[in-house]
């Protein structure tokens, strides 16, 4: 209790003791206390204000985040509590977590909505934030209006609308490693059709570089997005939208090397083979809205396709083990329609419809070098892996809210039927040393399908004053499916699947909104319960997952933002969690740290804004911030782990009417810290490499001008 006690007043306290030097941006620290009075949310699929919902929510502008000109989704970790998304990694696999709940590999435990549209894996979750309205952060589970996809919480991200005038919006960035960015933006409206068109481009030189070819950098990255968005405003509230989004992206490899090696040399690696990943990712919507006098009508359609291409030196060291290469194609469908009340007095209600298809398809070529002994039991020269999963799912689903029953009450109750079914087509092949050619190994053609009754039920009593009170009680669910890839290569006998995973969240919580918009205050406590944990294990061949055991978590969490004087603001998040195992197939196991999250995160900063007339500017805002994150284990017999660490950052922005500008810093003191640590295969018989890891991020700085027509 002593170690978090100390842990809080450093964050209250270290903003004071930097204010003279604070530097921030006009929209960002500053504007959180009138956005969270002014705000409506849709996250529960109805427009709502913050205090009329009774779970955890943290509400972020684009401006809330610090630093970067381009920031994504990573960039938020401390800002939310208990919410934690590795910096590190590639696009391919981010791991997330909330309030202790995660995966390092698989479905995400958070859903992601982008204006109503579901994003279901993983590697389409980092992206370009640089057209954001708000992003909504609910913890907790979200399964009963959303799903299997928010087994503990939901991302609800709204971009900026097409507007009825013609603007132009851009932005061009720099920052440290040769990093460039632009953002373009065209509002261009056409009678009753209202045009949106953007376009933003990323490249960085990266800062990790690579012994093995003379120090060339392993970690370069280079994207562009493009994207419409159409709304059209017919007779008699009929709303039509329609989009498209287009995304390219490139990353260089992994950036793992061995822990002891990186404790001297932070931004070193020694791959023999060039390592890559490219991503091609297309998404659109169709929705239709019809707002009546007792009731509204939603229709959204989606389809997203994405294609991968990775090329992996596995064994991560200059030796010539284990190389592989990959292809992935996925194709999305979804629909979704639901009714609902008009807000009435007394209750409302919603009801729908929710269904997808995906088609997913692999395919794996490892191939195995002079030195393939140092992790092969087989003489073994390439081995080809084809795995084709198609889902299907269905669900309904319905939520009452009861109102008014005694003054300032809400009573709500929902319930979700989610149905799903997965069929396998997997085989495999291997070219033997000696031999002329591939013979099969591995067959198998599978099917599964998964169901779950999802329920939830809140109480929250309002007062006059600002005040409210909550709790609620939520069932979270994840369905099984089957792995893509076999790692038991000693054996012909193949068992591809893993079962289904559940949590009950159990919460309580206070939110206060001050009349004057001056000082806002959200708290919660929680406990999780969480059944058949599907965890991630590293094995000969790759990432695989299986269910581990049970596990609990519980803690708190904390949002502040209090406008101290005039112009000078103070904000403060932190949420704590103690997730760990009671149950475990490896009985040492119990008792053990969920690996991954960190046991705390922070985020506190100060802010000051005031006017200024010169060079077109017409504000200055200056601001510091601190974000922390505690004990983080990355294996499950917690052996490799990060102590607690903490980021300091600075921002300065000056805004006109029609140009911004903004000078920003990261990492200011450039503290050393691990994003991610495994146990590579090869080190069972090189002990040297088989802790492995990947370091944070240095300090860096950069600076962007944006204009505004």
């Amino acid at each position: 209790m002593r170690y978090i006690l100390i842990i809080l007043l450093f964050f209250i306290c270290f903003p004071a003791f930097t204010q003279q030097s604070a530097i921030g941006s006009p929209d960002s620290v500053y504007s959180i206390v009138q956005q969270l009075q002014e705000v409506t949310v849709i996250a529960e699929k109805r427009e709502l204000s913050p205090s009329d919902i009774p779970v955890a929510l943290t509400v972020i502008n684009e401006r809330s985040i610090p630093g970067e000109n381009n920031p994504d989704l990573r960039n938020i970790s401390g800002i939310v509590p208990n919410f934690y998304m590795q910096e590190g990694g590639l696009k391919l696999s981010t791991p997330m977590y909330m309030r202790g709940i995660g995966t390092v590999s698989g479905t995400p435990p958070v859903g992601l909505y982008v204006d109503g549209v579901p994003v279901f894996d993983k590697n389409a979750f980092v992206f370009d934030l640089y057209d954001i309205q708000q992003i909504e952060v609910l913890r907790g589970p979200q399964t009963t209006l959303y799903g299997r996809n928010s087994i503990n919480g939901l991302i609800n991200i709204n971009t900026r609308q097409a507007g009825n005038k013609f603007a132009l919006r851009g932005k061009i960035g720099v920052a440290s490693y040769v990093s460039q960015n632009y953002n373009l933006v065209i509002d261009l409206p056409l009678k009753k059709l209202r045009n949106k068109f953007s376009f933003s481009y990323n490249k960085s030189r990266g800062y990790f570089k690579n012994k093995f070819e003379s120090e060339r950098r392993s970690n370069p990255t280079e994207s562009y997005n493009g994207q419409y968005q159409g709304n059209i405003y017919a007779g008699r509230n009929w709303k039509i939208g329609l989009g498209a989004n287009y995304v390219h992206s490139f990353d260089g490899g992994y950036a793992y090397y061995a822990v002891d090696s990186l404790k001297k040399e932070r931004y070193k690696v020694n791959y023999n083979t060039p390592s890559s990943y490219k991503r091609d990712l297309l998404r659109s919507y169709l929705s239709v809205k019809k707002s009546g006098q007792h009731a509204a009508f939603n229709w959204m359609s989606s389809y997203s396709w994405s294609k991968d291409k990775q090329i992996l030196d596995a064994d991560f060291t200059y030796l010539d083990v284990f190389d592989n290469y990959k292809k992935s194609k996925q194709h999305l469908v979804t629909q979704e329609i639901n009714l609902q009340s008009a807000a009435t007095r007394y209750w409302d209600w919603t009801i729908g419809t929710f269904g997808f298809y995906k088609d997913l398809e692999n395919n794996y070529l490892a191939t195995f070098g002079k030195d393939k002994h140092f992790l092969l039991p087989m003489p073994l020269d390439e081995a080809t892996y084809y795995n084709s999963t198609t889902t299907k799912g269905i669900a309904g689903y319905g939520q009452i809210g009861v109102k008014e029953l005694w003054p300032g009450m809400v009573l709500t109750a929902g319930l979700r039927y989610d149905y799903e079914s997965v069929h396998l087509n997997y085989r495999d092949s291997l070219l033997l040393t000696g031999s002329s050619q591939f013979e099969a190994y591995h067959s198998s053609k599978k099917d599964k399908s998964f169901a779950a009754w999802l329920p939830k039920f809140s109480f929250l009593q309002k007062w006059e004053k600002g005040i409210s009170l909550y709790a609620n009680v939520a069932k979270g669910y994840k369905a099984g499916g089957y792995n893509i890839i076999v790692n038991e290569m000693s054996s012909q006998f193949v068992d591809l699947g893993y079962e289904e995973e559940e949590l009950w969240n159990y919460e309580i919580g206070l939110k206060y909104f001050s009349p004057r918009k001056k000082f806002n205050l959200t708290a919660a406590l929680f406990y999780i319960d969480w059944k058949d944990q599907q965890i991630f294990v590293m094995g000969m061949m790759g990432p695989s997952i299986k269910n581990a055991g049970d596990a609990r978590s519980f803690g708190g969490e904390l949002d502040l933002q209090w406008e101290i004087v005039p112009r000078l603001t103070y904000t403060f998040s932190a949420g704590y969690n103690h997730a760990e195992y009671y149950h475990h197939l490896i009985q040492a196991y119990e008792g053990h740290r969920i690996v991954m999250s960190p046991e705390f995160t922070g985020h506190a900063g100060l802010s000051y804004q005031m006017p200024l007339r010169s060079l077109g500017f017409e504000n200055f805002v200056a601001s510091t911030t601190v974000s922390g994150f505690g004990t983080q284990y990355f294996d499950e017999a917690n052996l490799l782990k990060q102590s607690p660490y903490f980021l300091w950052n600075l921002d300065l922005y000056f805004s006109g009417k029609h140009i911004d500008f903004h000078i920003w810093g990261k990492n200011l003191l450039d503290k050393a810290f691990f994003t991610y640590m495994l146990n590579n295969p090869v080190g069972e018989k090189l002990p040297q490499y088989y802790d492995m890891g990947q370091s944070g991020s240095p300090a860096r700085f950069g600076a962007s001008i944006a204009f505004k027509i």
